[in-house]
């Protein structure tokens, strides 16, 4: 349910504006949202970092999120429709999650109307208004791993950000990780039967 101010502000960002929806199994959503908001930021004073960028089209639904250590991105493929980017706050996305986990085996619609979105299945629904502001560009941070790895000596990580890498990959899964040189963000390669991954790490700064 949302508040009169925000059906207000809802009102108001879907005057005039083009319509974009996208529609993909419950199920799909719910693992990847909860993979990609795991690496999203947690400080509420970096509203761009503390939110999931997502987008439909081509057949695909993408959502990517990154925590400034951490970058991460999932895409669910073999879809109809589009959505135009847009950028949700994370505990937006956590009310999304528990409509998802609800709607497991049914199709979720996605619909966004200027700067607001919708998301429904069989009759429940979430209505919100979208974060402002740019998420950062990533695209090229992923192009820069796709070269050959290099050998290094060793690596200082942070275990936590690994434990999520265990949750996204599921019981019993493992996950790769190609390095290229000091200093420098350690491609992540995840698996999974729903949702195509790709995701980055940052070393961490350490004294022996």
């Amino acid at each position: 349910m949302t508040t009169m101010q925000e059906n207000k502000w809802i009102e108001k960002a879907g005057t005039g504006e083009n319509l974009s929806s996208i529609e993909l199994e419950g199920g799909q959503l719910l693992t990847l949202l909860e993979g990609v908001s795991s690496h999203a930021g947690k400080d509420k004073s970096l509203p761009t970092l503390n939110a999931v960028e997502v987008e439909g089209g081509g057949g695909a639904f993408t959502a990517r999120a990154t925590d400034r250590y951490r970058l991460i991105e999932g895409q669910a493929r073999g879809l109809e429709g589009s959505l135009d980017k847009a950028l949700i706050s994370l505990d937006d996305i956590k009310r999304i999650i528990t409509l998802a986990k609800e709607h497991k085996s049914n199709l979720v619609n996605i619909t966004r109307l200027g700067n607001a979105i919708t998301v429904s299945s069989l009759g429940d629904s979430i209505n919100l208004v979208l974060r402002e502001g740019t998420f950062p560009p990533t695209e090229q941070l992923f192009t820069d791993s796709e070269g050959e790895p290099s050998a290094i000596e060793g690596v200082a990580l942070n275990p936590a950000f690994m434990a999520d890498y265990a949750k996204i990959a599921g019981k019993g899964a493992a996950i790769k990780v190609y390095f290229y040189g000091e200093s420098k963000p350690m491609r992540v390669r995840i698996t999974g039967d729903k949702i195509l991954w790709r995701a980055l790490l940052m070393p961490m700064r350490y004294k022996d």
